[in-house]
């Protein structure tokens, strides 16, 4: 036994020394897998160990491997966790900001070695950071950024986290909290990534020349890129796990899987950093044009470095520049894609009558939906018959636990709260805008909002009294993109707003000219009660009062809509006017130099109204200025446009009738017909647009988006269901281009879609007799010699498929 213990023990000396002998200089191990591994470009951390004789001072230098970077095992990570975490609490009373505690947790993390942590302890550092900026007061995006040194930090982490992701080193938890917090550091700064797209314009008097600003900011090496390139590589992988989780059925198999939350945090982040280019409703992104060659000539402005290419040239886009274009699908398009299709697992609408309760959707709490609601409706996401149908599911299954909280009468503490609510009929409402129908979702589900907050028996007399005002502003957003006439809702907030208005309580500039354009934008006038008739004049006032107090002024956005919304509406007394007055004076003299042509569209119009209808709100415009909105209203107006079907088939048919006209004119004018001082009949039309004292009649074709979606509810219900037809109303921007073609010299006929739409096209007979009537185009309409003028309208007790 002793000889055995003998023979060991100079066995494992030999070893000791040939282990100090022979040393691999470059070998990584992985010891959290007990295995080798190379993936990682970098070098494993080396330590020297200094040997020193007595006799002389000479050192040797032996190299040993220790752990690979960013593969700390669980007990090593857990400590440099700690260290992280530890930064904000160790910084609490020592009067450091926001932007300093956040980079003193980046700082941290980049200073533990590599080799003692892991995937976990850099998304730890990017949620710790971004969770301490949200603690804080948003930057101001125009004129403050975060520290140098947070950037710098941040970028840093940003590069060793797209190391990990390339190498598949994240979960899909940590990636989900990965995008998170790189979309709460851009929220918070948005100096880190360009997320509103912009097209410069300069004006060559006949045509404009244009340029992608943020695809130029793409383009360099700066934050924009880093952080881009990491949010493609994130929804890349997450795509790459959403489809591996799923059979050819599209059902979720079993095993790991992305959850509701973490899915519904992963949308918001993208959304978030990579909203819609065009805002709703909208063809393109907003353009901007430089207000004067003689202003802001400094050599450090924009446009000076700004390279213009002609009309016709391409120039670069992104592939997400449309929200409809399926031929370019971007890798976050493809994230939304596949995360619709988790959520309602491929079976269609059929995922919210079933009884299932395994699938995504019904497992998401009120939060989840409202949030994946909003990150649809924000990103713009309705490219794919996937992401159209989540979002009538999320619309349904919110009705659905709407009435079932309602029959059941639930106690206060598991209420519904209005904000989740209100944000997915807000959502809808945004799809409805994009002409992305949801068919009837959006309309049950504001009927359960109002019956569940505002007729619901034993509701005090202000029902919306607990809402908070972005509520009330967000469901106003609604109703007007959406459309809906929903009066009792419509009424009810505006009701409470006018109250909060009058005691000076919490609405801001710029929800006060949200609601304002949301009344215009749906053409509530006086006429459609009391609270609409003193909207108007309490908020000009209230903005007056808070412009005067802090010596502030206007916005751009909020300037011009006001001034268009205040003008569709015609109520001026004199505290709009003064109003009125305040905004021009402030829009003529724009002291950024730059101006955006949506915003000069629209004061243009408010302009050209005004001063036939109020001209004491704009007598004191310079003149220069009303010569710049002209010409660039004149200049949108002569832009290329595409007649749609319905206005393809009336001009096929006025040229049956031989009816000179011209489609598409000056003015988006449908069909101009002009006729002669003296004519009786448009089939007598001069074809030469250019005559002195002639007649210019204006046809226009209004289709579904120029009128309201009646709702289900009230008495507009009872009267439908009692054979009584009723109209829809015609939206606030139609009532104002008729104002304008008048007022220019234009006799306006409209051919409303609910007419026109109940003939058959191949009737053409029957489209003749109708324009006959409407135009006064022929005495008498003969076929094979025989009059055939008489028109019989539909009887009104009965019904077609329009009704």
């Amino acid at each position: 036994m002793l000889a055995y213990k003998t023979v060991s023990t100079i066995f494992l000396a030999w070893l000791c020394c040939v282990d100090a002998l022979i040393v691999p200089s470059s070998v990584n191990y992985n010891r959290s897998s007990r295995s080798f591994s190379t993936s990682l470009h970098a070098t494993a951390s080396k330590t020297t160990h200094r040997r020193k004789n007595k006799g002389s001072k000479q050192t040797s230098q032996i190299s040993v491997t220790t752990q690979e970077p960013w593969l700390a095992d669980y007990s090593t990570s857990v400590r440099s966790q700690k260290k992280i975490q530890s930064v904000p609490s160790k910084l609490r009373g020592k009067n450091a900001s926001p932007v300093q505690v956040a980079q003193a947790v980046l700082s941290t993390f980049l200073n533990i070695p590599s080799s003692e942590c892991n995937a976990a302890n850099v998304v730890c550092a990017l949620t710790t950071s971004a969770k301490t900026l949200s603690r804080g007061k948003h930057v101001n995006n125009k004129l403050n950024t975060t520290s140098e040194d947070l950037q710098t930090a941040l970028m840093q982490t940003i590069d060793i986290l797209n190391l990990l992701v390339t190498d598949k080193r994240l979960t899909a938890r940590q990636l989900c909290n990965a995008a998170w917090a790189i979309a709460k550091h851009v929220e918070y700064d948005a100096s880190l990534f360009s997320r509103d797209k912009y097209i410069l314009v300069k004006d060559s008097s006949k045509s404009y020349s244009t340029w992608d600003l943020s695809q130029q900011q793409m383009s360099g090496d700066g934050t924009d890129k880093h952080i881009d390139d990491v949010l493609n590589l994130i929804a890349l992988r997450m795509v790459e796990h959403l489809e591996q989780t799923r059979d050819r059925r599209y059902r979720i198999k079993t095993g790991k899987r992305a959850q509701p939350g973490e899915l519904s945090m992963l949308l918001w982040a993208y959304a978030a950093a990579k909203p819609r280019d065009c805002p709703p409703g909208w063809e393109q992104p907003r353009r901007i044009e430089q207000l004067s060659d003689t202003q802001n000539t400094n050599s450090d402005n924009d446009f000076d470095v700004v390279t213009f290419v002609q009309d016709g040239q391409k120039f670069p886009q992104e592939s997400k520049y449309t929200a409809n274009d399926s031929q370019h699908r971007s890798v976050t398009s493809r994230l939304f894609d596949a995360a619709a299709i988790a959520f309602c697992q491929g079976e269609g609408s059929a995922v919210i009558v079933s009884e299932k309760d395994n699938t995504l959707l019904k497992n998401c709490t009120w939060n989840e939906l409202s949030n994946i609601a909003w990150s649809f409706a924000t990103r713009g996401a309705y490219a794919s018959k996937e992401s159209e149908a989540v979002m009538t599911f999320i619309a349904k299954e919110a009705t659905r636990r709407i009435r079932l909280t309602q029959s059941d009468g639930l106690s206060n503490e598991r209420e519904i709260l209005p904000r989740d609510c209100v944000q997915i009929a807000w959502a809808l409402g945004m799809m409805e805008s994009d002409n992305v129908s949801v068919g009837d979702a959006f309309v049950y589900l504001v009927d359960a909002i109002n019956e569940y907050w505002i007729t619901r028996s034993g509701r005090p007399s202000q029902p919306l009294k607990g809402w908070k005002c972005a509520d009330l502003v967000q469901m106003a957003t609604a109703l007007a993109h959406g459309r809906l006439d929903n009066q009792s809702v419509l009424s009810a907030v505006y009701e409470e707003a006018l109250r909060r208005l009058r005691s000076r309580n919490g609405l801001s500039i710029s929800e006060i000219s949200i609601l304002l354009w949301s009344q215009a934008r749906m053409h509530l006038t006086k006429n459609f009660g009391a609270e609409f008739a003193e909207f108007p004049s309490a908020a000009s006032q209230a903005l007056l009062q808070r412009m005067g107090r802090s010596s502030m002024k206007m916005p751009p956005q909020e300037g011009a809509n006001v001034a268009w919304s205040l003008t569709a509406l015609e109520q001026y007394d004199d505290d709009v006017i003064n109003l009125l007055q305040k905004i021009f004076n402030t829009a003529s003299s724009c002291e950024e130099g730059v101006i955006q042509l949506e915003h000069a569209h629209q004061l243009w119009q408010s302009y050209f109204l005004l001063s036939a209808d109020c001209p004491e709100a704009v007598k004191h415009v310079p003149e220069e200025f009303t010569k710049y909105l002209e010409h660039k209203w004149n200049l949108e107006k002569s832009r290329c446009k595409k007649s749609s079907k319905k206005h393809q088939a009336i001009s096929k048919t006025l040229d049956l009738m031989r009816v000179a006209h011209r489609n598409e004119y000056d003015e988006d004018v449908d069909v101009a017909i002009v006729l002669e001082e003296n004519s009786a009949w448009t089939h007598t039309a001069a074809s030469d647009f250019d005559i002195k004292n002639g007649r210019k009649v204006a046809v226009e074709f209004d289709g579904p988006h120029h009128f309201t979606v009646m709702a289900s509810t009230g008495e507009q219900l009872s009267s439908i269901q009692r054979g009584i037809k009723i109209n829809p109303r015609v939206l606030g921007h139609t009532v104002l281009k008729y104002r304008l073609l008048k007022l220019k010299g234009w006799t306006v006929v409209r051919i409303p879609y609910y007419e026109f739409d109940k003939i058959p096209q191949f009737a053409s007979m029957e489209i003749q007799r109708y324009l006959q009537r409407a135009l006064k185009t022929h005495d008498k309409i003969e076929f094979s010699g025989v009059d055939v003028s008489e028109y019989k309208a539909m009887p009104s007790s009965r019904t077609s498929r329009f009704d």
